[in-house]
């Protein structure tokens, strides 16, 4: 269940980055590249923070956080490959 609550936010984290930076439908013109650099150090500050609510004593907010880490560093990613 967390897995599958962490996927459904990376999807829906993943789909909004790229309605509002790529699509076209917001702005004309797409967002520069170099922002995947800031938005894969926001996925990563999320994944630490998946991790200390893990082991913290708040696991219940894990999945969220990763959901977010799994989506900024996935879009992150599939903008520098394009």
């Amino acid at each position: 269940m967390r897995a599958l609550r962490a996927a459904g936010v990376a999807v829906v984290v993943g789909g909004l980055l790229f309605l509002m930076l790529d699509s076209g439908a917001v702005t004309p013109e797409r967002a520069p590249r170099v922002v995947s650099v800031s938005l894969a150090a926001l996925g990563a500050l999320f994944g630490l923070g998946a991790w200390a609510t893990s082991v913290g004593g708040r696991p219940e907010r894990a999945p969220l956080f990763a959901g977010l880490a799994a989506g900024l560093l996935g879009y992150a990613v599939a903008r520098l490959l394009r």
